[in-house]
């Protein structure tokens, strides 16, 4: 009678490692689809006395052609 209930055990722990598994590998997909939002420069409001860097007045003018196009 000792053998049937380790082997009951070992399928549960089975079970509970597939389903740990799965867990993981949703949570993981549920975050790699999720947007990667960072940082968002109000550029209209940003000063404009020499505070900005090259790259940040570069996207700023960038912006500005983009938007006097439409």
């Amino acid at each position: 009678m000792g053998g049937s209930q380790e082997t009951f055990a070992k399928k549960e722990r089975e079970k509970k490692r597939i389903m740990k598994k799965r867990q993981k590998l949703a949570k993981k997909e549920a975050k790699a689809s999720e947007e990667k939002q960072g940082l968002t420069i109000d550029w209209s409001s940003a000063p404009e006395n020499k505070t900005l860097s090259k790259s940040e007045e570069s996207k700023r003018a960038e912006t500005k052609v983009k938007n006097s196009d439409s």
